[in-house]
């Protein structure tokens, strides 16, 4: 079982769409700490009075101008989307942390008077290791296909933090649960694997995914790794209550949201410096001298091993000092999750690290190889495929294997009217479940079914997924329905709690999953089916607590090639409770072809009808004429030769549409039947 843990801390959101400055979930983020670490609050604040101590002893301070040299590790966490930023946009990222702690950045011109004086050099340097932990050449970038990417601040998360006392270790992730941009704990507060800062995508540099907007947000953040705190201190959100950082030369403020830069609110006539990078205002140009010496102090102090990071000895050991170039790549590629059988399929090359110079695509499911860098297969069998990438250069080589790819079955694949009731094995070569990643996904089990004894289902209470599973279905031709065809299907889900929002959906898809239409969509409260919020319970359905649905396909009728797609979706901040699905079903009545010269003259009436149904046969002369008759379902509900009776009753049936399928050795015809 997974414990996710729910963190928020230094948090913004939404700075570039509403500019309205920062917003930090910094308390909350402590308060968590100290529950889960009865030490850490008292750690927490011997730690700040430390900090505020040797912020007013100048003995600490050095002597001489000596740079602090800052070795980094970026861990780009992805799932082969936008999250998956360039090595460009990590460079300048390291660029601006550069340029604003080296007070090289042009808007310092716009620090309004009383601060300009105050405006620091921090006299630290930041570079992308070129050696890792073990002494294997890198470029400073590792890149992980995770779920994780989906970002949980819990100690099982942060998979990949190299030695905290090494490198400074910047996660980048695509999402976080509570909606933050980035966060980081004060040195020596958290776990040595925790001690890492980890920032959203489209804040890390100023460009790819990210702006110029969003680009200081690692500013702020290193800010808090070398011991900042809020210029208003460690209070919630700013404009709460006037507080101090601890620093003599930043005055105490309430803090800001907005670029208000002659706000005077704690004391009159002094004015807040709203310009500060550990502001939440959008116009931040600066450190204080004051800050900078806090930040020097926790390197001297050596605070969580943050002494060794700029020794010379550290400076070689991370090749930040005499870099090794001689690097050989390391392979990662990016493709789009769904194919088919028969499609030639692109993928794209990510590799890193090195530039390579040969690849090598490759899969046991596909007709062929590729050399090219974004090489293209096509793929022979249905199910999940795995592919390698094999990568080199003159300093070696790397390879990956991914087993994430969908290949749906080839067109006509799915059987009209013949119900997936998982009674039989589960997935095939023509219904597909994606592969779990680091959690639970659709399985199937002896369990309460909706009929027979199996369904498909995700253990979502002691298991929660960390993303989306699916369920992927046969490829149906629709071209030749008489009817309006129906996708349907049962299912069962409780709530754990009331505000858990899983989700269930399903797609449609007419060109091998590249896209897909959403036809059905429910979450919450409004996705139970057992009208109660089961807290403590394993939900195992009982047949009152299954429901159906029904979903019409009419603007699907014509279309060769549908395929279709249930998914489902934790709820983000934690696991819920358990959903089942039973009985998919895509139903249609498929027109059949006549031999006019033979039937034509077979008649059905009266029609529309009140109960009995009696044949003319015309010109035929086979008594043992085949007679069927379907809802519009297309489910066979007589089924019998015609023999001597010439006539029908359907009289029990219900009002409605139905179809006579009338077959004999001389050919067959459809007849649409209106029971009144």
């Amino acid at each position: 079982m997974k414990k996710i843990l729910l963190v928020t801390l230094l948090s913004f959101v939404g700075i570039a769409a509403a500019q309205d400055g920062f917003k930090c979930g910094f308390l909350e983020a402590n308060e968590y700490l100290f529950k889960e670490d009865p030490t850490a609050k008292q750690r927490f604040e011997r730690l700040i009075q430390e900090a505020n101590n040797q912020a007013n002893n100048t003995s600490q301070l050095k002597t001489a101008a000596v740079t602090y040299t800052i070795p980094v590790v970026f861990h780009i966490l992805h799932l082969g989307g936008s999250e998956n930023i360039s090595d460009a946009q990590i460079n300048s990222a390291i660029t601006i942390l550069n340029r604003d702690f080296k007070k090289l950045n042009a808007d310092t011109t716009s620090i309004i008077a009383q601060f300009k004086p105050l405006a620091a050099d921090c006299e630290m340097e930041f570079r992308l290791a070129t050696l890792d932990e073990n002494g294997v050449c890198t470029n400073g970038i590792t890149r992980h296909y995770t779920p994780n990417t989906n970002w949980s601040p819990s100690g099982g998360f942060y998979l990949y933090t190299w030695d905290r006392t090494k490198y400074l270790n910047i996660y980048v992730v695509k999402t976080m649960q509570s909606g933050a941009a980035g966060y980081t704990f004060l040195p020596g507060t958290a776990s040595a694997n925790s001690d890492a800062i980890v920032m959203l995508h489209n804040y890390v540099g100023n460009i790819g995914t990210s702006n110029s907007f969003s680009s200081r947000t690692l500013t702020h953040e290193v800010g808090h790794w070398f011991n900042l705190q809020h210029v208003w201190g460690s209070t919630n959100n700013p404009g709460v209550a006037c507080g101090d950082d601890g620093v003599s030369d930043t005055p105490v403020t309430k803090g800001h949201s907005s670029c208000q830069l002659n706000s005077a609110v704690c004391a009159s006539g002094i004015v807040e410096n709203v310009q500060n990078y550990m502001e939440y205002a959008y116009c931040s140009r600066m450190f204080t001298q004051g800050q900078k010496t806090r930040m020097h102090n926790c390197i001297i102090a050596g605070t969580a091993g943050r002494d060794n990071l700029s020794s010379n000895a550290n400076l070689i050991a991370t090749g930040v000092i005499n870099p090794n170039p001689n690097c050989a790549p390391k392979a990662e590629f990016n493709h789009s999750p769904v194919t088919c059988v028969g499609n030639n399929f692109s993928f794209t090359d990510l590799s890193y690290n090195a530039t390579a110079t040969s690849w090598l695509w490759s899969s046991p499911s596909a007709a062929n190889t590729s050399t090219l860098q974004n090489g293209t297969l096509s793929f022979t069998a249905s199910g999940i495929a795995s592919v390698k990438l094999k990568v080199g250069n003159a300093f070696g080589e790397d390879s990956i294997t991914k087993q994430v790819l969908i290949v749906l079955a080839g067109p006509n694949s799915g059987t009209l009217n013949i119900t997936q009731g998982f009674e039989t094995v589960f997935p095939d070569n023509n219904w597909i479940a994606t592969i779990p990643q680091y959690g639970g996904g659709f399985i199937t089990n002896t369990v309460t079914a909706a009929t027979g004894t199996n369904c498909a289902w995700v253990n979502n209470f002691f298991d929660n997924p960390n993303g989306a599973v699916s369920i992927y279905s046969p490829m149906y031709d629709l071209q030749n329905i008489i009817n309006v065809p129906q996708f349907s299907f049962k299912y069962a889900y409780a709530q754990k709690n009331a505000s858990n929002n899983d989700a269930l959906k399903v797609f449609a898809s007419i060109n091998c999953g590249n896209t897909w239409t959403q036809l059905f969509s429910k979450s919450g409260a409004q996705l139970s089916t057992t009208g109660t919020v089961i807290t403590s319970a394993y939900l195992a359905p009982q047949p009152s607590e299954w429901v159906t649905e029904v979903l019409s396909l009419g603007s699907y009728v014509g279309n060769p090639t549908v395929a279709f797609k249930i998914e489902f979706t934790p709820f983000a901040s934690g696991p819920g409770n358990n959903v089942f699905i039973d009985d998919i079903n895509v139903s249609g009545i498929v027109s059949v072809k006549e031999n006019n010269s033979i039937l034509n003259g077979v008649e059905v009436f009266p029609n529309p009808t009140t109960g009995m149904l009696n044949f003319k046969l015309g010109m035929i002369n086979d008594k043992n004429l085949r007679v069927q008759l379907l809802n519009s379902l297309g489910q066979i509900l007589i089924d019998e030769n015609l023999g001597q009776n010439l006539s029908f009753n359907i009289q029990n049936f219900p009002a409605g549409i139905y179809f006579m399928k009338l077959s004999s050795t001389e050919g067959s015809k459809m007849v649409k039947i209106i029971k009144e």
